[in-house]
C-alpha cells in the first residue's frame, strides 16, 4: 500500500470527509490543507482572498505543500484549486498518491449550496461560475492524478473502499 494518499478535486467534491474516513479506516493521519493555512494565518480562507488575494493564498498553498515532503503515513485533503500552479501539481506527485474526486456540477452545488464560504463562489450565477471553474481544472486534475474516482451518486464509505481497492 502507498504511504501518502492526497485528495484533490473540486470544491464540494468531498475530498475532507472522504480523507476522514480514509484516516479512520486506514488508521492514518489526516491533514487538510486548508485548515492548516487558516490555522497558520489565524484567519479563513475568505478572508486571506479578501485581504490578501488569491495570489496569496496560491503561495501558502505551495509553502504547506512544501512541508509535507517529509510526511508519510498520512491523507492529505487539498484545496479545490491546489492545481493550478505547475510547481503544485509537481509537489502533490513526489508527496504521495494522488487520488481525483471527480464530481459532477449537480453534486456539487448540492453539497456547497448552503455555504457562504467559499471566496470563489460570491457570484449571483454561481452555477455558471461553477460549470466554468469545473471546465477549466480538469485537465490539470486528470494530469496529476494517479487514480480517479467518480464520487457523484456514491456515499462516503464506498468512495474511500474503492480508493482502497485500488491502491
Amino acid at each position: 500500500m502507498v504511504d501518502n494518499i492526497l485528495l484533490v478535486g473540486f470544491m464540494g467534491s468531498g475530498k475532507s470527509v472522504v480523507g476522514k474516513q480514509l484516516s479512520k479506516i486506514l488508521d492514518r493521519n489526516f491533514i487538510d490543507t486548508d485548515e492548516e493555512i487558516e490555522k497558520k494565518e489565524n484567519r479563513s480562507i475568505k478572508d486571506i482572498f479578501d485581504i490578501d488575494g488569491e495570489n496569496y493564498f496560491r503561495s501558502e498553498e505551495t509553502k504547506f505543500l512544501q512541508s509535507l515532503i517529509e510526511k508519510d503515513n498520512t491523507i492529505i485533503s487539498t484545496g479545490g484549486g491546489i492545481v493550478l500552479k505547475e510547481q503544485n501539481r509537481e509537489l502533490l506527485k513526489k508527496i504521495g498518491k494522488v487520488i481525483f474526486l471527480h464530481a459532477d456540477v449537480e453534486h456539487i452545488i448540492n453539497n456547497i449550496k448552503d455555504n457562504d464560504t467559499r471566496p470563489l463562489l460570491q457570484t449571483d450565477d454561481y452555477v455558471k461560475t461553477i460549470s466554468e471553474m469545473l471546465e477549466s481544472r480538469e485537465d490539470k486534475y486528470l494530469s496529476t492524478a494517479d487514480i480517479i474516482i467518480q464520487t457523484s451518486g456514491k456515499d462516503v464509505k464506498s468512495i474511500a473502499e474503492e480508493i482502497i481497492s485500488l491502491l
